[in-house]
């Protein structure tokens, strides 16, 4: 049985280098593919943390949340399908609170989908003396297929990048030997560095009562990439 295992094991590293030296002896050209696009972010999540010791124990918890939901519901989000409170354990590791405070604290996250809804969040809450708030993250409800668009338009370039180079030698690219995606990212801003239209939203808060809150803003885009390496057969 031993013999037969050591047999099986030899005959695949044979057949594995046998496939990587044909690979290699074939002759190849190697180039790169990149594509990028902008979009705007259409799904804002908001941290808003409510705590006892923001107004010296003056209110409790129950009653921020009630003028926290109210609040709300003044600037049109739905609290049902868009307000959810975060488990107590995140709110430990996220804030740091001390055990015998995390019974009088709640955090909740808050979905809008646009910067100007996102600035009357900030600035109605404030309104209401809640401050602890903070952008978690930012998403584009098409991302998935954006980034895929995008993977496609990064190995049309890399195409054109194989032809550029052959043509004038009057070759031809065959088959596709091997691609290797290098990045696949969707970069945008986190934190602190989350702004809208080059002002921080805690600066955004102080400016106006968020009723009449009408500026046209929005936030920086979300920026999607693909960038590929190709070893096509040269013909």
């Amino acid at each position: 049985m031993k013999k037969i295992f050591v047999l099986i094991a030899i005959f695949t590293s044979i057949t594995a280098f046998s496939q990587e030296k044909n690979f290699i002896d074939k002759p190849y050209l190697e180039v790169q593919g990149k594509a990028d696009t902008l979009v705007t972010p259409n799904r804002i999540y908001i941290d808003v943390l409510i705590s006892e010791k923001d107004t010296k124990g003056k209110k409790s918890v129950e009653d921020l949340e009630n003028e926290m939901l109210t609040k709300l519901k003044s600037l049109g989000i739905d609290t049902e399908k868009n307000v959810t409170m975060q488990d107590m354990m995140s709110n430990y590791k996220k804030y740091f609170l001390k055990q015998t405070d995390i019974q009088k604290a709640k955090s909740y996250s808050v979905l809008v989908y646009d910067a100007k809804t996102t600035a009357k969040v900030f600035i109605g809450l404030e309104e209401v003396g809640i401050s602890n708030i903070s952008i978690d993250k930012l998403e584009h409800s098409e991302e998935k297929k954006i980034q895929l668009v995008i993977n496609s338009k990064a190995m049309e370039n890399a195409k054109a990048n194989a032809l550029s180079f052959t043509k004038p030698l009057g070759q031809n690219i065959g088959k596709a030997l091997f691609i290797n995606q290098t990045k696949n990212i969707a970069y945008r801003g986190s934190g602190d560095q989350i702004r809208i239209r080059g002002a921080a939203l805690q600066e955004v808060a102080y400016k106006t009562k968020s009723q009449d809150y009408n500026e046209n803003i929005e936030f920086e885009k979300i920026k999607i990439s693909s960038e590929i390496g190709v070893r096509f057969a040269l013909e």
